[in-house]
């Protein structure tokens, strides 16, 4: 059989079930990935899809997966254009069989599936993005609960632990590869990071399924681990949190393999509260994942999952002054101008700047998400919606939205204006 892997947010080849289908499977295999021409013009609410900082981390990892894929004697080729335009045409220009590729729940990559299928273009894909698999759930998606604790308290109490990471199949270097001798590349500016919590202009930071996995592999090493949840809610600094999410959202590391260095660190160094809340927040990640099955497309409506109580709102006027940092909250600005300049913010930031635009600037919370989406180079789909539908009382928050009091929140965790005054007039 000739087929095609199409790599989208699966960027590495261990632990990568959809990819170890399609080469058990092929005979003649061409790999694929397309920058989605759409990412390059301006969304609803008027900029970039993608910026500067997610594409820097993007093309820092299709250069490892380039690699690796060489080692094996494949090569990777690159695409900018619409993705169902150009599989529809390397399908019929290299008679094509099946497409195979990981399964993605967001509007838009489900529309590209229907669209491939109504042409007549057999793809094959497969979920394998979460820590659990769904066939490991105890209930179906549509009894999920709707709120987290309640989901937590079924897997913990059930005992229910991820599958073990898989290796990449050795069938890769005996299948032919198909070369359609096509490079596509990004023309990146050089940005300074040097301020960034997460700096990818550093060696030990930069996007790839072998960075990813160095990175996790010295992560466990040290006592990191043992300290993370007294350190999770700091602001600014290399080690106060994980760092996991940038290699996880574009699929350079996989839950699973988290899962895996977590529990081993669990056996044989210490395993406390720290070492558990990593894996809670694992678990939360798979929830929105799930959550997002369950409702589909009511995830992107304006008022969410609330479809009575919550009245949306967007100002323009306070919307640019929020993005562009030039609000009357300093402190807020301040984290504006870290995530501009850097496309990483902390999860407490985050959540701080997000009550501030919906309540403080009155602002639709979906103009805030795409922002966030255009900005960060950790953006998730599932995660970054869910959250931001979190905050804004339209998801599965059961108390109704989170309304930060923003200086309480830069007394607690910038006392000494350390964070703000490093952001000031950036």
């Amino acid at each position: 059989m000739k087929s095609i892997y199409w790599f989208r947010n699966d960027l590495r080849i261990n632990d990568n079930h959809s990819l170890n289908l399609a080469i058990d499977r092929s005979d003649k295999i061409l790999f694929v990935y397309i920058h989605d021409i759409a990412n390059k013009r301006n969304c609803s609410w008027g900029f970039k899809r993608v910026g500067e900082h997610r594409n820097l981390f993007l093309s820092q990892g299709l250069i490892q997966l380039k690699n690796q894929l060489n080692k094996y004697g494949h090569s990777l080729n690159t695409y900018v254009e619409d993705p169902v335009n150009i599989l529809c045409n390397l399908v019929n220009k290299h008679k094509i069989d099946t497409i195979f590729c990981e399964s993605i729940l967001s509007f838009d990559e489900l529309k590209q599936i229907e669209l491939l299928n109504k042409k007549g273009v057999t793809v094959c894909s497969l979920w394998h993005s979460s820590l659990l698999d769904k066939d490991q759930l105890p209930f179906s998606i549509f009894n999920l609960p709707n709120n987290f604790t309640d989901f937590r308290k079924v897997i913990e109490l059930k005992g229910i632990k991820p599958y073990k990471p898989i290796v990449l199949s050795k069938r890769i270097s005996k299948i032919y590869s198909i070369d359609d001798k096509n490079l596509a590349t990004l023309q990146i500016n050089s940005i300074n990071y040097d301020k960034s919590s997460f700096p990818l202009s550093n060696n030990e930071f930069m996007g790839g399924e072998q960075s990813g996995l160095i990175f996790l592999k010295n992560y466990f090493k040290g006592e990191q681990p043992s300290t993370y949840k007294k350190t999770r809610n700091q602001l600014m600094g290399k080690t106060f949190s994980t760092k996991f999410s940038p290699w996880l959202s574009l699929g350079y590391l996989s839950a699973r393999q988290i899962f895996y260095f977590l529990n081993n660190y669990e056996k044989t160094k210490i395993k406390n509260e720290s070492t558990y809340w990593i894996f809670f927040e694992l678990l939360w990640r798979d929830y929105f994942r799930f959550i997002f099955e369950k409702f589909g497309k009511k995830m992107f409506y304006k008022k969410g999952l609330n479809f009575s109580s919550v009245e949306v709102k967007h100002s323009i006027k306070n919307f640019n002054l929020w993005t562009s940092g030039q609000t009357k909250n300093q402190f807020i600005n301040a984290g504006m101008f870290e995530l501009n300049s850097t496309g990483f913010l902390s999860n407490r930031m985050r959540q701080i700047v997000a009550s501030y635009l919906i309540n403080e600037l009155s602002c639709d919370w979906r103009a805030g998400a795409a922002w966030f989406e255009s900005q960060l180079i950790d953006y998730d789909v599932y995660s970054n919606h869910c959250n931001w539908a979190y905050i804004a009382g339209c998801g599965t928050d059961p108390r109704g939205g989170r309304h930060f009091n923003v200086d309480k929140q830069r007394e607690i965790h910038d006392p000494q204006y350390t964070y703000q005054n490093l952001w000031a007039h950036s």
